[in-house]
């Protein structure tokens, strides 16, 4: 096995095979050593502009799709207010607004995507976010974003991504799509909706749902149920899980009108 060290010297040739240019925050991408195939090179050139507070996360992406597409020439701000000062310089193409959590992704979807299209309404939104749940991203398209890339895809999803809403297309995530076919489906058919539903929570889970639907507290819950404390917090939570609710008030909510046998007199 070899062991011996990296020299300088290699260190400076496997940087320079990337083609790396970071005086003016650009960087053209390479076509050596692509993880992709790369795009044809008559293939006119998109400018990428990555936005993201977190410094680390979003040099890594700029680097990595930099090397993954040729096609590519990227520029990374941290914050719309950095981009929109420096975007007069730069040609208008995709914007990645990347946030992470719950909070940050709204303010991505409902703040910052507007403020890039009300100051380059010719640009392509892209919303990168760890949040995966169907309502944010079809609240993120409905803002007038061209695609949503979650944080647990690979990159090779992002740059196809990117390639598809840079061909004119829109791009969610495939996880999100048993979501939508599932809103489609209590619209067309509420009934069947009620019954799928109605198999997807255990009798113990349904009594938790009965109970924290009136109001009551998981110490009240439990003794009703004539069970532990923890073994209601472990029911509330895997109901949570089951209908991607992020607090009990979600859950009421999300709940109501699918089990009539749960509806408040």
């Amino acid at each position: 096995m070899n062991t011996s060290p990296i020299t300088n010297q290699d260190f400076k040739k496997t940087v320079s095979s990337s083609e790396f240019a970071s005086e003016d925050n650009s960087i053209s991408g390479s076509s050596k050593d692509q993880g992709l195939d790369a795009a044809p090179e008559n293939y006119p050139k998109t400018s990428v502009a990555v936005i993201d507070g977190n410094i680390l996360f979003r040099d890594c992406l700029v680097h990595c799709l930099a090397v993954a597409d040729p096609g590519l020439t990227l520029a990374s701000y941290r914050d719309v207010e950095h981009w929109h000062r420096t975007a007069p310089n730069v040609p208008v193409g995709i914007v990645l607004l990347c946030a992470t959590g719950l909070e940050p992704t709204r303010v991505a979807v409902r703040r910052n995507a507007a403020f890039v299209l009300r100051a380059a309404p010719a640009a392509q939104v892209i919303v990168v976010s760890d949040m995966e749940e169907a309502l944010e991203i079809v609240e993120a398209l409905e803002q007038g974003a061209r695609g949503y890339i979650s944080m647990s895809a690979n990159l090779d999803v992002a740059v196809a991504a990117i390639r598809l809403v840079r061909a004119g297309g829109i791009f969610v995530p495939a996880c999100s799509l048993a979501a939508f076919r599932s809103a489609a489906a209590s619209v067309s058919d509420p009934g069947a909706r009620d019954e799928q539903d109605q198999h997807l929570f255990t009798d113990r889970q349904l009594d938790v749902i009965r109970l924290l639907r009136q109001g009551e507290a998981n110490k009240r819950i439990a003794y009703s149920l004539n069970v532990g404390e923890c073994t209601v917090k472990v029911h509330v939570r895997n109901i949570m899980q089951k209908i991607k609710a992020r607090n009990r008030t979600e859950i009421a909510f999300l709940t109501k009108g699918l089990f009539p046998q749960l509806e408040l007199n």
